[in-house]
């Protein structure tokens, strides 16, 4: 069966241009140990260029590997549970690593995710928790749960943005899948940037509400790199 990072490596390429910039800063991920990846979040499909993205790159959302593993590394991320309605989604999600969260109680999510940081595992999270955008569509505020654990454990918190992903699709989970779907015959162009990790030694002084600021603000300085190239 395939895993969903390399279903989505695939989709991405069929339905998408991906620029994409910053790849050296994935390297601090080759390291051993626990690791956190934090994405701005504009539309539920901004997960193919995301993960697809990533898989190309040699970090993957697939199940473990059978035998010789070839990847780089392989990601944990926190997903809503809504994928688990639909067939197709189910089919690819079941058996990967990928941590259901229910949007209204993230509480199994963040122990789940937790768990993994402290099996020295790599997380990927959407801070901002849904999609609801501002004007610019630039990264909002973080729910706590995501700077709970980056105070956790020692580790690299390494930001991914990205913009444009609006034009795969928008609106319901449903229709923003029907649309990613249907956007092979348009193949618009997204921009995605890896941005420079905080350790998170750095921020042993912070308080939660401090590194929530802390890493926001890097966050949005990120996309702010992005969108002014």
């Amino acid at each position: 069966m395939v895993g969903p990072g390399t279903f989505l490596a695939r989709m991405s390429r069929m339905v998408s241009r991906i620029s994409i910039s910053g790849h050296s800063n994935l390297d601090v991920l080759d390291q051993p140990g626990p690791a956190l990846i934090v994405v701005n979040h504009t539309t539920v499909v901004d997960v193919i260029v995301v993960i697809g993205t990533l898989h190309r790159l040699g970090f993957t959302t697939d199940g473990p590997c059978v035998g010789t593993c070839t990847h780089r590394r392989h990601i944990r991320p926190v997903g809503t549970s809504d994928m688990w309605d639909f067939p197709v989604a189910k089919q690819v999600c079941t058996g990967s690593g990928i941590i259901p969260t229910d949007q209204h109680d993230g509480r199994a999510a963040y122990r789940a995710a937790l768990a993994a940081l402290r099996n020295n595992e790599v997380v990927l999270i959407y801070p901002e928790g849904d999609v609801k955008i501002n004007d610019e569509a630039s990264p909002r505020s973080w729910r706590p749960g995501a700077s709970g654990l980056a105070k956790a454990a020692k580790m690299p918190v390494v930001p991914i943005v990205h913009h444009d992903t609006r034009k795969l699709g928008n609106g319901t989970v449903k229709r923003s899948i029907l649309m990613a779907f249907a956007s092979v015959f348009r193949r618009p162009k997204i921009k995605l940037h890896i941005g420079t990790a905080v350790h998170t030694r750095d921020l042993d002084h912070l308080t939660v509400s401090e590194v929530t600021v802390r890493l926001e603000e890097t966050l949005f300085d990120t996309w702010t790199q992005l969108t002014s190239t």
